[in-house]
């Protein structure tokens, strides 16, 4: 009996043990399994760096750059057509109507400056961090891309509205007139880029001198596009009426343009032609002086930095073009800023004050005149012209502004010095890309 107790007993022994051993293994395969389920959790939040990562970053900033240089020359456009519209749709609707058309196109108007300024500190000689292009580049596309669409919700209201309540035969008769008196206006506007093909170079017209060629073109697309609007209002069942004359009307305006920054140009070259040879007297006046104080320079590297400067003015005299004023106000304006500041420490401040208030003058009217024939070359290419140009355009009529704004005639000169070399480079910039 004894024996049996016992070997009762070390069986249930041995089958606690069992269980027990059964239990930890168990136990051990849970936290195993835990474990690495952790591990490969991780492993998929840590990001892996690699060369093909960075190359694929590199070209995603560059994507952002293209798209967004594409949307702010397409936001030039809109506001530049919203402008043409507004107008039209207050003729039309009346001011009320057009309150908030009018608010939108303001807002596109600040969205686009603030694009502009943005483009100008990616593209200028200061360094931007990745984070900054990237931030900057993003805030471009998010105005232009906001003010576009709400420019186009105000256009198709718009659009709308006036399928709706617009008589097509009367707006018909108007784009026919319009067709009619603008037609009628190219035949002077040709003879007056044909007087000025005489007095200035070919160079000094190139902004304007396919524009009556062109304006011929748009009249005639205009007018085959009224005359078609005309035999739709005939058809009952026609329902792109108001399509076709909207589409005349837009066309036959272009063509105004083309021959208005003919009349403006013609304007601008004869006031470049006055101040040009108001400055070469005044700037053979100066040289006397200088001359003097060359010869009464406090020191000889004085003397050299003012003899040179007098040279300068001497060969850009005697290599003007009259035939390109504006390229001869520019090389004389070159020279005199640069005899004006080797004679800065030769002259008390009475002096300069009075002859950088002289200069300014001159100089703001050269560039007010560049800007605004690069303004119609830009306005009548549209899509043609990149964002470079544009910007270089933008930047020059900002630092117009805060030289006609600045009281220190010295640092409004500066300022408007800078602003007519950037209107240069978006001339230059804007005839690439049209002739590219």
């Amino acid at each position: 009996m004894l024996f049996l107790a016992i070997r009762a007993a070390s069986s249930d022994l041995v089958q606690a043990v069992t269980t027990a051993l059964v239990t930890i293994l168990v136990l051990i395969a849970i936290v195993m399994i835990g474990g690495f389920t952790i591990l490969a959790r991780r492993r998929r939040r840590i990001p892996v760096v690699s060369d093909a990562g960075t190359e694929g970053a590199g070209a995603a900033d560059g994507d952002l750059a293209m798209r967004a240089n594409i949307l702010l020359v397409r936001l030039d456009d809109a506001v530049t057509q919203a402008d043409d519209d507004l107008g039209f749709a207050i003729a039309q609707f009346g001011e009320d109507r057009t309150r908030d058309f009018a608010a939108a196109l303001a807002t596109a108007r600040r969205d686009r400056t603030e694009s502009f300024r943005l483009k100008q500190r990616l593209d200028d000689s200061e360094a931007d961090t990745t984070t900054q292009q990237r931030e900057w580049n993003a805030r471009i596309i998010h105005l232009c891309e906001s003010s576009q669409q709400e420019l186009a919700a105000e256009a198709a209201a718009f659009d709308a509205l006036r399928r709706r309540e617009t008589d097509a035969p009367t707006e018909l008769a108007t784009v026919r007139m319009l067709v009619v008196a603008t037609s009628m206006r190219v035949p002077t506007t040709a003879a007056a880029l044909t007087v000025l093909a005489t007095r200035y170079s070919s160079a000094a017209i190139a902004t304007v001198s396919g524009n009556v060629a062109a304006a011929r073109e748009l009249l005639t697309a205009a007018g085959q596009g009224a005359e078609a609007a005309l035999t739709q209002l005939a058809d009952p069942l026609a329902t792109d009426v108001a399509d076709r004359v909207q589409e005349a009307r837009v066309t036959a305006t272009r063509a105004v343009r083309l021959l208005d920054a003919v009349d403006s140009f013609s304007a601008s070259l004869a006031e470049q032609s006055d101040r040009l040879t108001l400055l070469m007297t005044q700037s053979r006046a100066d040289l006397a002086e200088a001359r003097s104080a060359r010869d009464a320079a406090p020191d000889p590297d004085s003397g050299a930095a003012i003899g040179a400067a007098v040279a300068t003015i001497e060969s850009v005299l005697g290599s003007l073009a009259p035939g390109d004023p504006a390229a001869s106000l520019g090389l004389l304006e070159s020279a005199v800023a640069e005899l004006d500041s080797t004679l800065a420490t030769a002259r008390n401040q009475a002096q300069r004050l009075e002859h950088a208030s002289t200069a300014l003058v001159g100089v703001l009217v050269s560039v007010r005149s560049q800007i605004a024939a690069t303004q119609h070359f830009i306005a009548s290419r549209r899509g043609g012209v990149g964002a470079d140009a544009r910007t270089r355009l933008a930047e020059a009529q900002r630092l117009l502004e805060v030289a006609e704004a600045q009281s220190d005639p010295v640092a409004a000169l500066d300022t408007a010095r800078s602003s007519a070399t950037y209107s240069r480079d978006a001339d230059a910039l804007a005839r690439f890309d049209v002739h590219r």
